[in-house]
This record gives C-alpha cells, sequence and structure tokens, in this order.
C-alpha cells in the first residue's frame, strides 16, 4: 500500500479517507471505471455517494494524481498516474492492461510528422488477450 496523502498535499488537495480510499482502489486493481471504484469504497463507506466517487475521480484526474484512459466500447478507466505507457484492450473480454515500450521514437515520429510537440501519450490498442485466443 502507497502513502498517497503526500501526493494530495503535494497538490494543495485535501486529505479525505474517501480519496485515499479511491486511490489505494486504483492502486490493488490497476485500471477501473468509476462506477467499479464506487462498488468496492461503498463497502467500506456504505454511505458514500456515486457523485462524491466522480468528483474525486475529476478533482485527482485535474491534478494529474490519476489519469483516465479510453478503452473503445467500454466505461472511461482510471489509473494512477506513471511514466508514459500504451495500452492493449481485449475486445472480447474488456481487459485493459499495460504495455511498457520506449515511447521516445513515437514521440518523435509523431512530432516530425504533425509540427506538434508531443507532451503526453494516450493510446488503446485492439486486440484479443491470450487467454480469450487460447478459447477461440
Amino acid at each position: 500500500m502507497m502513502n498517497f496523502e503526500q501526493h494530495l498535499r503535494d497538490k494543495h488537495l485535501k486529505i479525505t479517507p474517501q480519496r485515499i480510499a479511491t486511490l489505494n482502489q486504483i492502486y490493488n486493481n490497476g485500471h477501473m471505471s468509476v462506477e467499479e471504484i464506487y462498488e468496492q469504497i461503498k463497502q467500506i463507506y456504505p454511505s458514500i455517494s456515486l457523485a462524491t466517487i466522480y468528483k474525486n475521480v475529476n478533482a485527482l484526474c485535474k491534478a494529474n494524481i490519476l489519469r483516465e484512459i479510453k478503452a473503445p466500447k467500454d466505461k472511461q478507466k482510471y489509473e494512477l498516474s506513471s511514466d508514459k505507457h500504451l495500452h492493449v484492450y481485449c475486445e472480447k473480454c474488456g481487459k485493459l492492461d499495460d504495455i511498457k515500450l520506449d515511447t521516445q521514437t513515437l514521440e518523435k515520429n509523431c512530432s516530425a510528422n504533425s509540427g506538434y510537440t508531443i507532451s503526453d501519450i494516450s493510446a488503446v490498442l485492439i486486440g484479443i488477450c491470450p487467454e480469450c485466443k487460447d478459447v477461440s
């Protein structure tokens, strides 16, 4: 378990049990939708509302503590902000995984072809995961 209190302090965000619980859920489970976070946290804080989770996730995204991933044909997922990386999405089961690749070449090529200065990467490659491929 990570200590997220310092991350919140550094970003000048109020430290609340709900925010800490949200960050811990994502840390422990990886990519999660707001609804998945809500289902987990309401077991700890039964009176919490879905609106509170949305507000906290939005605040944490604005502070660059969380990052939003737009998975195709699925609700947005959230992950802890970390190094730049790509994602793969299984079109059969909806599993979303990180791909750790050196993104510098991709960034340089995109910048050279577009004239843009690249500040971040958000890409989801779509395919079939090994587990679903084995079932086919």
